[in-house]
């Protein structure tokens, strides 16, 4: 594996087999409630970059399929002026800052999106350290690893939920918690790393921590509903799929992007009718078995 945290990630995911109960059942529903906003699915397509390069249309373009699917959509940082053109198009829309070190840069952003109708922000604080363990810079601008003390300010200041993007320990989840964001997300970050933990196999020991403290969204890998049904029984309230839509997007532009969130969920609802669950919060986690 070399140390591939995407590898790592794969190889954990296919090391658990679904139990699946058929009396007493009924067909299931995927719709779900997240940040005060109702969704068909809890698959939501997760921040990327430059969406131009697969797309002319871009970003906005992009969430046309978020929209198709009644589910939200997560930018990777963009322009305010591209953001708000995102939100136009009427999906449910976030967007995914960086941990600046001049904290204004992110006060200012959380401002503008709150009036121009975003659903929640969030900050991927991995991005802080590059592969040298050296603090990095977006553009011109310097990160910062935020203390809770930023945190806390941060989520008073936000009127939208704020999330912290890029956890994979309970050490990190509990100060979240305990600053008072309103979630995290669970992740690695696009292999950012070497030798990462799975998120999926932090996110119980996560979830059992911060009991019902936070909303907890999770990536890294999830290309089907099985691996979303998987999530999802481990803790997870919703989760973001990312790299299985860039070729999606690329080749087939909006349609194709649509079509494989409408075929996800549709197995996540396989996973639910036939283990019981008649909705993603009534899931019994110990139908995930390990082979």
């Amino acid at each position: 594996m070399n140390g591939s945290s995407d590898e790592l990630t794969r190889a954990y995911l296919d090391r658990f087999g679904i139990e699946w109960r058929f009396l007493d059942t009924v067909e299931a529903t995927t719709e779900c409630t997240l940040f005060g906003h109702r969704l068909d699915t809890p698959i939501m397509l997760g921040g990327m970059a430059h969406y131009d390069s697969l797309q002319p249309g871009g970003a906005p373009l992009y969430a046309q399929a978020a929209k198709q699917a009644n589910t939200a959509i997560w930018t990777g940082f963009c322009s305010g002026d591209e953001m708000e053109r995102v939100i136009a198009v009427g999906a449910s829309a976030a967007r995914i800052v960086k941990p600046f070190a001049e904290r204004d840069l992110v006060l200012e952003a959380m401002e503008h999106d709150k009036k121009a109708g975003a659903c929640a922000i969030a900050m991927d604080v991995d991005h802080v350290y590059n592969k040298q363990g050296r603090r990095g810079a977006f553009g011109e601008n310097p990160l910062a690893s935020p203390s809770r003390a930023a945190l806390e300010e941060f989520a008073k200041h936000s009127d939208v939920p704020f999330f912290v993007k890029g956890i994979v320990s309970v050490r990190d989840a509990v100060m979240c918690a305990e600053a008072g964001v309103a979630g995290i997300v669970v992740s690695h970050h696009k292999d950012m790393f070497p030798w990462t933990v799975p998120p999926l196999k932090v996110l119980p020991e996560i979830r059992k921590a911060v009991g019902n403290r936070l909303t907890i969204l999770a990536d890294s890998g999830l290309v089907s509903g099985y691996d979303v049904f998987k999530a999802l029984a481990w803790g997870a309230d919703g989760v973001f799929t990312v790299r299985p839509m860039i070729p999606l997007f690329r080749d087939g532009g909006v349609a194709a992007v649509a079509q494989r969130l409408r075929e996800m969920t549709d197995e996540l609802r396989a996973c639910l009718s036939r283990t019981g669950a008649a909705d993603i919060k009534h899931i019994d986690p110990s139908v995930v078995r390990e082979l």
